[in-house]
Parts: structure tokens; sequence; C-alpha cells
């Protein structure tokens, strides 16, 4: 029996590691093995445009990898890496994304999946971790367990509590994104995290939106344009700006 699982993890890591070579400039591909889904992840390959803009890959890559090693030997919600090699690395499949969620699941589904969000993030901080950039798409969730994914701007190491505060700001920036007029699964993440935010961040996210109220006037004139002339634009950032200040000047420490 033990010769049986040993050889079916050779196999698997053969399959993950040819999937790689041969993901053709893919830099996410999805794995069938065993009729199981695995997410292979490469370093990417940029012009030099992209470069300029986003950073040096490779240095990315290594950095996203020491936060995934760093969360895993500390417990915090995130897949665990099943295969790597030199310029990739495999997760296991953990379900939809709490964008998917967002837009195709049902209201009880859908709030029942972002308290599951607030209260893993709150999870997460406690640890004294922090994502650096999340998403609904940076999020899954199997009906159980939410995961964090994508740390490519993550941060090894003890994170502060304004790196923490930016986490909770973010999320709920994105959701404003999405709908600009609030959502079940906003006030189901924003309760499910204050109940259990064991390090006060919420707090610290009201100060640092008080610090930066000056952002809602100085891009008004873009939150105008993007609001008459990219009325289908997919997420709506500029207008969701205003909206995440005033959700926290709206709540009470």
């Amino acid at each position: 029996m033990k010769h049986h699982r040993f050889g079916t993890a050779v196999a698997l890591d053969d399959h993950l590691a040819r999937a790689a070579r041969g993901a053709d400039g893919m830099r996410i591909r999805p794995v069938l093995h065993e009729g199981k889904r695995y997410w292979v992840k490469r370093c990417e390959t940029l012009s030099l445009r992209w470069r300029l803009q986003k950073g040096n890959p490779a240095r990315r890559f290594a950095r996203e990898r020491a936060v995934f090693a760093e969360m895993i030997a500390k417990g915090a919600p995130v897949p665990k890496i099943v295969a790597e090699g030199p310029d990739w690395f495999a997760l296991p499949d953990c379900g939809d994304s709490l964008e998917a969620v967002f837009t195709q699941a049902d209201g009880a589904t859908r709030v029942r999946a972002f308290a599951d969000a607030g209260t893993a993030m709150a999870r997460l901080h406690a640890l004294g971790l922090a994502h650096g950039r999340p998403h609904p798409r940076d999020l899954c969730w199997d009906g159980a367990q939410i995961r964090f994914l994508d740390f490519e701007r993550g941060h090894a190491g003890r994170a502060g509590p304004w790196r923490q505060a930016f986490d909770v700001i973010q999320m709920v920036f994105a959701l404003h994104a999405m709908r600009l007029d609030g959502s079940d699964a906003l006030d189901a993440f924003a309760t499910a995290y204050r109940t259990s935010d064991a390090r006060g961040v919420w707090p610290g996210a009201r100060r640092l939106c008080r610090r930066l109220r000056w952002l809602d006037p100085l891009t008004r004139a873009v939150q105008r344009h993007e609001r008459l002339h990219k009325p289908h634009r997919r997420y709506k950032e500029w207008q969701a700006l205003p909206r995440t200040l005033a959700s926290f000047a709206a709540s009470s420490d």
C-alpha cells in the first residue's frame, strides 16, 4: 500500500511538471489528474513595456512562493503547494472564486461565502500576516472553507497594522467596484470581519481612510469620466473610491 501511494505521488509530480512545460505561455493552467483538478502557476514572460509597469516577474514569482511557504508554515488559510519546479508550482483546486460566487450564486450562498471570507481574513491577520492586495478573485470557497491565493503583492515576514488595514480597505473597495450600490456580500464580509477582529484592524482601517479623504475631491473628474464614458466597465474603481471611504466613515470603532 505504501508503495502504491508513493507511485501515485510521483505520477502526479510528473504530470504537473509536464503540464508546466507545455503551458504555451499560459501563466495559470488547470490540470486534471485522476479525477482531481490542480492549478499550475508559472513565472510570467513579459514584454519590456509590461516589465516596466509590473516589475521583474521572476522576483515577483519568488516573492509569492516565499509568502506561500511562510503562510503554510504558520497554518494560514491557504492551499498547500503539491508540486513545484524552478519556475512553477501547483496548487489543488479549492472551489469557486469569490468573484464567481458574487456574480453567480444565490443570496443566501453569497452571504455565507463572504461571511466566511471576513472570518478567514481576520484569522489571517491574527497570525500576524497580510495578503497584500486581496480581491474576490483571489479567494476561493468550497462551501466550507476559504483559501487565499495570489500573493504576488504579498510580503514575507510579520505584517504591520497598516498592511492589514490595507487588506480590509482593498477588499471593501473591490466589492464596491463590482457593485456600486452596495451588496449583501459587502455587509456579510464587514460584519464577520469585525466580529473576529482580535487585533483592532478595522479601527486602523477607519483611521487610514480618514487620512485618505483628500483622494475623493482630487479624483472627482476621473470618477465623472468613468461614470459618463465607461458605464459598462466591469470594475468601476474610480466611482468605488468615495463609497469605500464612506463605508469606513459610517462604521463605528
